[in-house]
């Protein structure tokens, strides 16, 4: 069992929401390798989603390694890859592909889906077989509109909500008060000035505080 199956298994809270990391879809293994290390090493985090725009199976194999033992690590939208990897699990862009992916990864692999704004959307991601849904866009910090759809999500469904987007302490807080599980990072860790842990911990302390 990965540690985001310990999650989903569990009723989050408020400021219990826990980070997702999300690796640029850019990215050398060898020089990322480190910074994935580093954020791993900090906490706090239970799952890794790979998103390379060409994926390359060594790089991924690198990564997954570090993974191993410590957080879920996924693919993005590649069910071959992920198969061939024995990887936790696959995260999709599209969620009216959930039901394919499903039967195509069998029943003990992770399965999400974005789906950006749509209540309906999420619903039938979820009764296709998705293990989380994820709500919002990433790159956009949440507004408002996002805020209260997440908080409608948790009040009526148990199916772990992961939320996408651009945060700062100004809006992560709200983010996390509104009931997401998880909360998908990326910028704000590898790009972090004083390195990728320290973009963890900044993320962690603010959740913390929520």
């Amino acid at each position: 069992m990965s540690p985001l199956d310990d999650r989903t298994a569990a009723e989050a809270t408020g400021a219990d929401c826990q980070l997702y990391l999300i690796g640029p879809p850019e990215l050398d293994a060898r020089r990322f390798g480190p910074d994935l290390e580093a954020a791993l090493a900090a906490g706090g985090a239970v799952a890794f989603l790979l998103r390379l725009s060409q994926p390359a199976h060594a790089a991924a194999h690198a990564l997954q390694q570090i993974c191993a033992g410590r957080v879920a690590f996924l693919v993005q939208d590649d069910v071959v890859l992920a198969l061939s990897l024995g990887a936790d699990g696959v995260h999709l862009g599209d969620p009216a592909k959930v039901g394919e992916a499903r039967a195509r990864l069998g029943p003990d692999r992770l399965l999400g889906a974005s789906c950006g704004h749509s209540r309906h959307a999420a619903m039938l991601a979820g009764d296709d077989g998705a293990d989380y849904i994820a709500f919002g866009e990433a790159c956009l910090s949440p507004q408002p509109p996002l805020l209260e759809l997440v908080a409608w999500w948790n009040e009526l469904f148990v199916l772990p909500c992961l939320v996408e987007g651009a945060f700062d302490e100004a809006n992560l807080k709200p983010v996390a008060r509104a009931g997401a599980d998880f909360i998908g990072v990326s910028d704000e860790v590898w790009r972090h000035p004083d390195g990728a842990a320290a973009g963890v911990r900044a993320m962690r302390e603010v959740i913390a505080g929520a």
